[in-house]
């Protein structure tokens, strides 16, 4: 059998094993929300770093790469390198997922924290050619009109990287695609892919 395990010193930060690793560093995993999503996020706490979540035996599991959370909100961060059809109920299964974690016995629904499902894909996740994705539950019959569950699903594009129009998010998908840090925020993370590698490499 052939192994197909990529070699250690060829992982980038799109691999799941950098990927999660620098999702620990409480400071990038927060600048990164904030480029990302344009938000200000005041802290950031561990619900874990590739939790994961079963609520039963038979129930399929799943493991979280990036779960983190403010002071009322949830965010789960996801690397996504190949293109995948099944995104869309992934993403609504991990948002009900999270929910289900979240809100313990005998609370009231209104205290669901608002939640950001993220996936950063390599790979164009609908082919639209558009760098950003951003789902809500909207009415169908009165477009602008927002349900309000507080829900949130974004994808990120980096193959269309040149086309974005804010530069924070450009920059980041650039790196995404081209490995060479363009900002102060993709400096920070490739610095700390660098980093996790040497002490990997010098144990």
């Amino acid at each position: 059998m052939i192994n197909s395990i990529k070699p250690f010193e060829k992982l980038q930060f799109t691999d799941d094993y950098i990927f999660y690793k620098v999702m620990q560093n409480d400071e990038i995993c927060k600048e990164l929300l904030e480029h990302l999503l344009k938000l200000k996020i005041d802290h950031i706490e561990r619900m874990d770093v590739q939790k994961e979540l079963k609520p039963f035996y038979e129930a399929k599991g799943i493991r979280l790469d990036a779960y983190v959370k403010d002071s009322n909100r949830i965010f789960n961060i996801e690397i996504q390198q190949v293109a995948d059809d099944e995104l869309p109920k992934r993403s609504r299964y991990y948002s009900s997922m999270i929910d289900a974690d979240s809100l313990l016995k005998g609370k009231d629904y209104t205290e669901l924290a608002e939640s950001f499902i993220v996936f950063i894909c390599s790979k164009d996740p609908f082919k639209l050619g558009l760098s950003v994705y951003t789902f809500q539950n909207t009415c169908q019959e009165k477009k602008d009109f927002l349900l309000d569950d507080e829900t949130h699903k974004i994808f990120f594009n980096a193959t269309a990287y040149k086309i974005g129009k804010d530069v924070e998010i450009r920059a980041f998908l650039d790196y995404i695609v081209n490995r060479k840090p363009e900002d102060n925020l993709t400096d920070k993370i490739d610095a700390f892919v660098k980093h996790i590698k040497s002490q990997e490499t010098n144990r």
